[in-house]
């Protein structure tokens, strides 16, 4: 099965009403969001020429959805998800406008960490609901299909970004990314409640809410895959985009619109491999499909470390992206198969979160060391922890098999009879 094919089927999913319009939402914020992400780093790095406070401004995006993940995850089960992603969409409308007017590098980073909060509600809901819109024989190619939109939007945006703030500055890449989140609460706004949300959790008391998603996480063995997996990773994650503007500013000479080419470059590995999951994962055992992606993800991140051509890095980044499409695609939809509705959406905060505490502390101490040590061996270490994460997700993914052999989905899977850890 070729990309074409892949691509195909994904769209049939337009069939769902409610695919359309979430499809479509999540489009154009992720377009307005990763034009605002390259607005945000080069207005940072411009105003203070750090990457410590690159990383602060990365930390003060993933602090909150550590914190809310850990604290509010269960709301995500106990309230309506279609008013949370409508109310945090518009949040975030009303903090990009509030950027434009943000007198310093410490506004900045203060009005970011509102965004953060915002997201850390919104992204669970949406992949929480998910299962909820289309047939359980769908939802592998429905994530891929999300996916597919996310990785598109981080080719055209951080382009888009790049030559915005090249050219007029970061304030219209601001305003822009404000007027995707009012488009998107529009389209949410048309998706029935119910379209979202097969059950409304009952609640047992806060602190049983909050133990019931851990227990969820620990007892299922796809959902432990990820937690553990993707957490080592994130320290290589953490690393890699704390130093890119420097490595991009620094050591290629490259400017702005450098850093958006590069960042592109990294999106349209991820549409590659996000359109390659289903293929990939048909044709191989899970476990040796997971390692793949983490392997691909290192090899990117270390030889453009290595070599110093800027056209050169940049195409290289098509491998580091492709890997990380393939684990964006199974890490979802994993979660989705390993947990109920009821606990779907605190098992994907809790993750998220668990995820950002990782990221936050990480890009602390990546800017630091970029600043002390240089970009290029910042990223030689990224590729080091990628390395290790791939070797962690391998091995907890080994008693993982497909669940249907006639299914060509990505990750559809039920454990091992030897296993002893089932979900």
């Amino acid at each position: 099965m070729g990309l074409r094919s892949t691509a195909s089927d994904q769209f049939a999913l337009f069939r769902y009403a409610g695919v359309r319009r979430l499809f479509w939402a999540t489009l154009i914020s992720s377009a307005g969001t990763w034009l605002a992400f390259v607005a945000l780093a080069l207005d940072v790095y411009n105003r203070t020429h750090s990457s410590v406070w690159v990383g602060a401004l990365l930390v003060t995006e993933t602090l909150p959805i550590a914190l809310l993940g850990f604290l509010l995850g269960p709301l995500v089960d106990r309230l309506p998800r279609r008013s949370l992603m409508i109310g945090a969409d518009l949040s975030r409308a009303g903090v990009f406008v509030a950027l434009v007017f943000a007198p310093s590098a410490w506004a900045i980073v203060a009005l970011a960490m509102l965004a953060g909060i915002a997201a850390g509600l919104f992204t669970p809901a949406v992949y929480a609901g998910l299962p909820n819109l289309v047939a359980e024989h769908d939802l592998a190619g429905a994530n891929g299909l999300f996916q597919t939109a996310t990785s598109a939007t981080m080719v055209v945006g951080p382009l888009c970004g790049g030559a915005i703030v090249a050219v007029l500055g970061p304030h219209p890449a601001y305003l822009l990314n404000a007027v995707s989140f009012v488009v998107s609460a529009l389209l949410v706004v048309g998706i029935r409640p119910t379209g979202l949300q097969s059950v409304t959790a009952i609640s047992r008391g806060y602190l049983h809410d909050l133990l019931d998603g851990a227990g969820a996480v620990f007892r299922s063995r796809p959902l432990l895959t990820v937690f553990v997996a993707w957490n080592v990773a994130m320290v290589g994650i953490a690393a890699m985009n704390t130093a890119e503007v420097e490595l991009v500013r620094h050591d290629f000479g490259a400017g702005d619109l450098g850093y958006g080419i590069f960042m592109a470059a990294t999106g349209l590995g991820v549409l590659i491999g996000a359109l390659s999951a289903r293929t990939v994962f048909a044709r191989r055992s899970f476990a040796t499909g997971y390692a793949l992606g983490f392997a691909l993800l290192a090899l990117g991140m270390g030889l453009v470390a290595l070599l110093p051509p800027f056209a050169l890095a940049a195409a290289i980044l098509l491998i580091a992206g492709a890997g990380n499409g393939l684990l964006l695609t199974a890490n979802a939809t994993l979660i989705q198969q390993g947990a109920s509705d009821d606990v779907r959406g605190r098992t994907f905060a809790m993750i998220m979160s668990a995820n950002a505490l990782v990221l936050t502390f990480a890009s602390l101490g990546a800017g630091a060391l970029t600043d002390r040590a240089g970009a290029r061996p910042v990223w030689l270490l990224a590729a080091l922890a990628t390395v290790v994460a791939g070797l962690v997700g391998w091995l907890l993914a080994r008693p993982l098999s497909p669940a249907r052999k006639s299914v060509t989905i990505a990750v559809s899977w039920e454990p091992d009879p030897e296993s002893p850890i089932g979900p």
